[in-house]
């Protein structure tokens, strides 16, 4: 008994915490993504000028399947492509969901 204690005393701490998918839109994150709001803006409105596209209120199943697509080389800019393949998948869906909650531009 006394080996278990001292597991159950680190399990708390251990606990995985889902991504934070505004942080990831405002910072990008530790494996090379970069932050989403320089083009697409923090309130998703996008910007015409650069050819970033609005993402607020989309379906966060189209903003998913967008970024896989890009992921695998497939549509998008080479930086897109880039931000996309940086993205775990649970990152990618935290940042769909973000962008789902926000309301249209």
């Amino acid at each position: 008994m006394r080996v278990f204690l001292p597991v159950l005393v680190l399990l708390p701490g251990l606990a995985w915490a889902a991504p934070d998918g505004r942080d990831i839109v405002l910072h990008g994150n530790d494996n090379g993504a970069l932050p989403c709001a320089a083009c697409h803006g923090a309130n998703g409105a996008g910007n015409p000028a650069t050819g970033a596209p609005a993402l607020a209120g989309l379906p966060a199943g189209v903003i998913t399947a967008a970024l896989a697509d890009m992921a695998k080389g497939q549509n998008g800019t080479p930086t897109m492509q880039s931000i996309a393949a940086a993205l775990s998948p649970a990152e990618t869906a935290a940042v769909a969901a973000y962008f789902a909650g926000l309301p249209k531009p």
